[in-house]
């Protein structure tokens, strides 16, 4: 109760004065504060040069998450460095980054060819290469290269975004590497989910997540219509902050995880494999990086156990 009244007045505060978020805003500060002090510029190939001792090889599955506007000291546009990604990976290697549709209020239509990604201005010029496959979810992907068809084609058909159909999932599969660009320290990524998804049955924890029908209307790529249900989160306030996925994140093997610095652009990356995996066999002893629900014990017996 005491969750639910605090977020409700957040939310009203953020309405009225016209915060997207507390880190977003945080962020905002962070950044005009940071200008006085990051002046080192930095190209494509500079940021490939990064990634390549990160772990990034030719033919590589790469997956990225973004912030650009943490790209303020690179020298180039983005159209540059998503071909520099694609020339560094080759035609055996496939790139893949989110794409969350834009749904107005007044027109929940998906359209996979023309509805905007919410998941910042580089997802949306990658969204409109030539060629780049979109999953039909309201967690839409998008992907280009020879695995794009296997990661996005099942996403249609998944009960939960992040289930054993999912691309998130599937990335795991293909030891794909998850990059982030210009996000907080130990950034997990969307792939995380996959916990939930993969736990709903086992676990009455994870059931709680996937109480609530939703029907999303999707125009295909041929014009067809298809009237997709999953299931989301019900009444129940799902709720994390930096302090408890820190928590989360102490379990984790620093190994599989590497953190670099370009002038002011922090880059992260973690192992696909390793990440989904491990937070499944984590989840199955109640490690989770939720503060709400309660991760109490009872909750982690197996159902019909």
């Amino acid at each position: 109760m005491f969750f639910d009244v605090r977020y409700k007045i957040m939310r009203w505060i953020k309405r009225k004065m016209k915060i997207r978020s507390r880190m977003h805003f945080k962020a905002t500060i962070r950044r005009k504060i940071e200008r006085f002090f990051y002046k080192r510029r930095y190209s494509a190939q500079d940021i490939v040069t990064l990634m390549k001792s990160m772990g990034l090889k030719k033919g590589a599955t790469i997956f990225i998450h973004s912030s650009w506007k943490e790209f303020y000291n690179y020298t180039g546009t983005i159209n540059e460095f998503i071909d520099a990604l694609l020339v560094e990976i080759g035609t055996d290697g496939t790139l893949a980054m989110p794409a969350f549709p834009l749904l107005k209020k007044t027109d929940n239509v998906f359209r996979i060819n023309n509805t905007p990604s919410t998941t910042g201005i580089l997802t949306e010029i990658f969204r409109n290469y030539p060629d780049v496959k979109r999953s039909a979810n309201k967690s839409s992907v998008c992907a280009f290269g020879p695995k794009s068809d296997y990661l996005v084609n099942e996403h249609l058909y998944s009960v939960t975004s992040y289930d054993e159909k999912s691309p998130y999932y599937k990335l795991a599969e293909l030891d794909a590497l998850i990059f982030s660009f210009g996000l907080t320290k130990y950034y997990i990524g969307t792939s995380i989910h996959c916990v939930e998804s993969l736990l709903r049955h086992e676990l009455p924890y994870f059931h709680q997540f996937f109480t609530t029908k939703n029907i999303l209307k999707i125009e295909m790529e041929d014009k067809t219509i298809y009237y997709q249900e999953s299931y989301t989160k019900g009444e129940n306030l799902i709720y994390w902050n930096y302090r408890s996925k820190e928590k989360f994140i102490k379990h984790l093997d620093k190994s599989k995880y590497v953190r670099k610095k370009l002038s002011n652009l922090s880059v992260n990356m973690y192992e696909a494999k390793y990440l989904v995996n491990e937070s499944i066999a984590l989840g199955r002893e109640g490690i989770v990086m939720y503060k709400i629900p309660i991760p109490s014990k009872k909750l982690f017996v197996k159902i019909n156990s």
